[in-house]
């Protein structure tokens, strides 16, 4: 996990790789100097009380000190000082008779190690923790309340320590169980550096949290609700059931601290409804639930729910159950899930659907919707059959969809868990990509992909194997695996089946594969077999034969296989290995007949083709960027089938079948017979050309790429499609400006609305001001121009992430040869290169092609 860089201007790094790769490696070195002092194995140092009774002791003490260098060359110089086996015991045995009657125990006793050190880096800390806490159990109750502990904190604070001390407490009342978490009172010492008294402060110490249940017969339920002091975080959870038919709950949390420090405000509330046996909606369906989340200030981590599929996360979302008991991981996953974020908005309404009665398939539904951003679904399927006392099909079925709009892609993951058909247990995801940005990818997996592919960077985890385990038991165990994958350029599908008999000392095992990757362009397929089976005792493998066969092809043709027998005897082994590895046929691929580009731009001269540019989907009238038009459109008849440009507008003719002003080597599999490069002009009168546009082109469809080339370079690349064309001459004109003075008067005939305005104003200015900031009006043209001359540095000097050109540059210093080796994308660039070689061979070895943010420009 460790690297040393080493560049000629930079000097020497030492990296780490481990958590943080290329982030400098955090060593140091020093000098430590330790002393310990144990006065024996079962003597204890007494500080306050006595041996016999109560008292703080320890059972002994070290100390230590040093420096340390760090590799950045910060030098650290620090102390410690340890208590080993530090112990609070308050003996209550020679107490009074009321004392003994209410707290029916001999002792209260708290051992920890506590070490407190001083650093010239870290200043005071305690190891472990930014401050000490003693938990002393105690279990005694006074009359209807229970005390179940106590807590005494040591705690660093700005310019002092606080020392809090918390009971927490369990109460009875009726039908009610009240529980209240570490309230007490809390002392605080402060030490002004300009003072020469120690402050001193004692106040009520609010509770961390307070608990409720209740159990009335007709009402059935509880809640908890939970506050961290130092985040500034306050949650809850509660659960009500009235006489079983109605099921209400809600869990939430508020956060009044940003991740970054600052002071704000974030909120996540679920809320949900259950209806037990559900509102009959007809056909068989039934309404079993309604509810909905709502976040202020909150963001959406799509990863962190896709994987939550997997891990159960997602039940914390839709309708979640028994949120008393799971409210710590409850509010875990939505504090993960939907972190705070200011500027963000969330609103998700579910439902949950039910066929049969009673329910045989449920479906919990929910839509998530990030303003601004992202759009998410999430849901759970569950089948019961024939019914939830007596299931003999059990699936389960969890599942995401997400429409990103800044990452321009979609797509859908789904998994399988606590899912059974009799006693066969069922598992495995599925997983779908459609990226249409500016690398666009198809994946489609069910069970996952074949070993020997690479599948791209995915947004949700790598679907598991399909997976059924017709046998599972301690003696027994066969289980089966499949999958079935589709991308781009290749399908792929396999299977495989494991057995076992026996037990860990004696068994029998072995095991069944099959993988098939085919790949379309250029067409190619890999399809492997392998077999083994074996009996194992006392961990040793006594009898085993395994085989494994390959065959790949076409052009050449290749089978591959090895089998082997395996005897082992304790003293000695015996291994018998037989192989084969044949080729043949030719060594490249059957070659087709050879294919005219020009009719499939322009058409085919007996009219047996259509051409791009004669199909009418391809030409675009586009009206002018400016949204005032100036002119009235006349409306035409249905039957006229015509495009209407507008006089300022532009002519788009544009297609996606054959890359314009890009040398072309064949289309698809098939060589280019009439040209090797095609281009547009404009010959009309009235009309010019004004660019270029650019389309979306499979380079390795229309070029000759060895293998290397087809993994290292982009899958698709910006190159001329079409072009843009308008009008001839000057395009727009006016006469000359001519001053007018225009006089008006204001007069309000009633003013009460502005009083109410004011007043609703001021209750409902903060979600006005958020709502507001993403309406149509705030995003005008008009609103845009007066929020870029309020922005001091400028809407337009932003930062922007743009797709990198590309320059053909030289080897030894990047200097690009010309400003004219500049373009937009790499296979253009390639292009040029290979045309400058055809003029200059001696260059073969001295110039390449590279990003042009790396290049030197002349």
């Amino acid at each position: 996990g460790l690297s040393l860089l080493i560049r000629p201007d930079q000097g020497v790094t030492l990296l780490s790789g481990f958590n943080n790769p290329g982030v400098p490696a955090n060593l140091r070195a020093g000098l430590n100097v330790r002393a310990d002092y144990a006065p024996g194995s079962t003597e204890s140092i007494v500080i306050l009380g006595s041996s016999t009774g109560s008292r703080v002791d320890f059972k002994g003490m070290g100390l230590q000190g040093g420096f340390a260098v760090r590799n950045n060359q910060d030098i650290e110089i620090f102390s410690e000082f340890q208590l080993k086996q530090f112990r609070i015991l308050i003996d209550l045995k020679n107490g009074d008779g009321f004392l003994q009657k209410i707290i029916p125990i001999e002792k209260i006793e708290s051992v920890a190690d506590l070490t407190l050190g001083v650093s010239t880096q870290r200043g005071l800390y305690f190891v472990g923790s930014g401050g000490l806490e003693i938990l002393i159990p105690s279990h005694f109750s006074i009359g209807p309340i229970e005390i179940n502990s106590l807590t005494i904190s040591l705690k660093p604070a700005s310019g002092g320590i606080t020392l809090p001390v918390g009971l927490s407490l369990k109460a009875v009342l009726g039908p009610l169980n009240i529980v209240v978490e570490n309230i007490g009172i809390e002392a605080k010492l402060k030490f002004p550096p300009s003072e020469k008294f120690i402050g001193f402060g004692l106040g009520f110490k609010p509770p961390n949290g307070v608990g409720l249940s209740i159990d009335a017969g007709v009402v059935k339920g509880g809640g908890y609700l939970k506050f961290d002091f130092d985040k500034e975080e306050y949650s809850g959870a509660l659960e009500l059931t009235f006489s079983g038919f109605l099921s209400l709950k809600a869990v939430g949390m508020i956060t009044t601290k940003m991740p970054d420090g600052s002071k704000g405000f974030s909120l996540i509330i679920i809320i949900t409804a259950e209806f037990g046996s559900g509102i009959q909606l007809g056909f068989g369906f039934t309404l079993l639930g309604v509810g909905g989340l709502l976040g202020l200030n909150r963001s959406m981590k799509l990863d962190l729910i896709a994987a939550g599929i997997r891990t159960g996360g997602i039940n914390s979302i839709l309708f979640p159950q028994n949120v008393v008991a799971n409210a710590p991981r409850i509010i875990s996953d939505l504090r993960a899930y939907f972190p705070p974020q200011e500027g963000k908005f969330l609103i998700g309404p579910m439902a949950k659907l039910g066929w049969g009665t009673p329910t045989l398939v449920s479906l919990s539904l929910g839509v998530i919707i990030e303003i601004p951003g992202n759009v998410a679904i999430v849901g759970v399927l569950r089948v019961v059959l024939p019914k939830e006392e007596a299931a003999l099909i059990v699936i389960n079925v969890g599942f995401i969809g997400a429409l990103e709009f800044d990452k321009n892609r979609l797509w859908f993951y789904a998994e399988l868990f606590d899912s059974r058909i009799l006693f066969l247990t069922l598992s495995g995801g599925m997983g779908l990509l459609m990226d249409y940005g500016d690398n666009p990818n198809f994946v489609l997996s069910v069970g996952g992909f074949h070993p020997l592919f690479q599948p791209p960077p995915l947004p949700f985890p790598n679907p598991q194997r399909l997976q059924i385990d017709v046998l599972r038991n301690p003696l027994q165990r066969i289980t089966v695996q499949a999958y079935f994958a589709v991308t781009s350029n290749t399908v792929q599908f396999g299977a495989q089946a494991e057995l076992f008999f026996g037990v860990s000392a004696f068994n029998i095992n072995g095991h069944f594969s099959f993988d098939a990757l085919f790949q379309f362009s250029p067409f190619r397929f890999v399809i492997q077999v392998s077999f083994s089976v074996g009996i194992t005792v006392f961990g040793f493998g006594l009898f085993s034969i395994s085989l494994r066969f390959q065959l790949e092809g076409p052009a050449p043709w290749r089978a591959q296989g090895t089998g082997t027998l395996t005897i082992d005897l304790w003293l000695f082994e015996i291994n018998i290995t037989a192989s084969f590895d044949i080729t043949w046929g030719e060594a490249e691929n059957p070659t087709l007949p050879d294919v005219k580009v020009l009719p499939k731009l322009v058409g085919g001269v007996d009219s047996s083709e259509i051409g791009e540019f004669n199909k009418l989907e391809n030409w675009k009238a586009k009206l002018p960027a400016s949204s005032n038009l100036l002119v009235s459109l006349r409306t035409l008849k249905e039957d006229v089938d015509k495009l209407v440009l507008h006089p300022l507008g532009v002519l788009q003719i544009s297609q996606r079948a054959v890359p314009l002003n890009l040398r072309l080597d064949k289309i698809g599999n098939q060589k280019a017979a009439d040209a090797h490069q095609f281009s547009v002009d404009v010959s009309s009168a009235g009309l010019q050309k004004s660019s270029n546009v650019r389309e979306k082109f499979a380079i390795a469809q229309y070029q000759n790429l060895s293998d290397a080339d087809k993994l290292s370079r982009p899958a698709f690349q910006d190159a001329d499609g079409g072009v843009e064309l308008s009008s001839t001459g000057q395009q727009l004109g006016s006469s000359k400006v001519v001053t007018r003075v225009v006089r008006y008067e204001v007069i309000y005939i009633d003013n009460n609305f502005k009083r109410f305005a004011v007043r609703w104003f001021s209750q409902l200015g903060v979600l006005f001001n958020h709502f507001l900031a993403g309406a149509a009006v705030s995003r005008s043209p008009l609103s845009y121009a007066v929020k870029k001359t309020m922005t001091p540095y400028g809407l337009e000097e932003r930062i922007k992430i743009a797709q990198p050109g590309y320059a053909v540059v030289g080897v030894s210093d990047n200097k690009a040869l010309g400003q004219t080796a500049v373009f937009a994308s790499e296979a253009q660039a390639r292009d040029f290169l290979h045309a400058h070689l055809e003029l200059h061979p001696n260059l073969t070895e001295q110039i390449h092609v590279i990003p042009s943010f790396e290049a030197v420009m002349p």
